[in-house]
Formats: C-alpha cells, sequence, structure tokens
C-alpha cells in the first residue's frame, strides 16, 4: 500500500530532470549571454550617457571600418566642414579623397582599423557634441598612428535627425 505513492513520485523524476536542465545545468548552443560579455567594451561608456552617445559614437564606428574596408559610404558620415578638413574639399571623400587617403595609411593602420571600437567619449566643444580622442579608440592589437583621416580628436555632432563627424 506504501508502494504506490513511491512509484506516482519515481514516475515524476524524468519532468523534473527535464525541467531542471532547461533551467540551469546545461547551457544551450543557441542561447545568447543575458550579460555583456566581460571583454567587450565597444559600447561602454564611462563619461557620457550611455544611451545619448551610442548613435553618435557609432558613427564614429563606422567611419573608420568604412576606412578601413576602403568603401565609399563611409563618406557620408561626414559633415561638410570634416569633409573639407580631412579631403581638401566639401564633396572631396567621395571624390577620390578616401582611395588617396588610404594609400597612405600603413597596412598595419588598415588592419588596426578593421578592430577598432570606440568605447567611450566626451561632452563638448559645443552643445549636445561629443569629442572622441583618438587615444581613447580600442584595438584589438597594435593601434593604428594618427594622422591624415586618423585625428586627433573627432567631434561628433547631430544635425537634423543624424550624427555626422564634424571638424
Amino acid at each position: 500500500m506504501h508502494v504506490r505513492p513511491f512509484l506516482s513520485a519515481l514516475s515524476l523524476l524524468p519532468a523534473l530532470t527535464v525541467g531542471l536542465g532547461a533551467c540551469g545545468g546545461k547551457e544551450e548552443a543557441g542561447m545568447p549571454p543575458l550579460t555583456p560579455e566581460p571583454g567587450d567594451s565597444r559600447l561602454a561608456d564611462m563619461t557620457a550617457p550611455a544611451k545619448d552617445s551610442l548613435p553618435a559614437r557609432l558613427v564614429l564606428y563606422r567611419y573608420l571600418r568604412g576606412v578601413a574596408a576602403g568603401n565609399v559610404k563611409a563618406c557620408g558620415l561626414l559633415a561638410p566642414d570634416y569633409d573639407r578638413t580631412a579631403f581638401g574639399r566639401a564633396g572631396g571623400c567621395r571624390a577620390g579623397g578616401l582611395a588617396a587617403a588610404r594609400a597612405k595609411l600603413r597596412p598595419a593602420d588598415l588592419a588596426a582599423l578593421r578592430g577598432v571600437t570606440v568605447p567611450t567619449c566626451d561632452d563638448g566643444p559645443g552643445d549636445g557634441e561629443y569629442t572622441v580622442a583618438f587615444g581613447d579608440l580600442k584595438w584589438k592589437g597594435d593601434p593604428a598612428r594618427p594622422g591624415g583621416v586618423l585625428a586627433a580628436n573627432f567631434t561628433l555632432r547631430k544635425t537634423g535627425a543624424r550624427w555626422l563627424i564634424a571638424g
């Protein structure tokens, strides 16, 4: 008579072990981590509110990666004043300036730009603008050398609904 409750409890054991395995014991291959990876600093922002600066920092990230890839679409991320400063005239980036600037970069600089991240920025110089110092960029390996299109400081300004790199 006491065997029957034991058998019914024993029959629940497979259901419990499946439930426990799904809750914690085993990690499924397709599950993303619930927290950011410890070494992933692409989106960490120490000085400006992350919510406010993320779109601006993302523009600089895309520009630097675009320079590395030789992608002329990166020129669309530049304000006319930065385009004039870095490429000699407004529209100079698209009109062969990007290719000429890439030709001046060492292969090691181009390789470094493929792994660059923009983890932080500072407020200013103007109201609603952000500045990213070249030294604040993070690199997977050795950093690129500053100079030319790799400015000492990048100013990010919101123009209408878009963030642009300003000069």
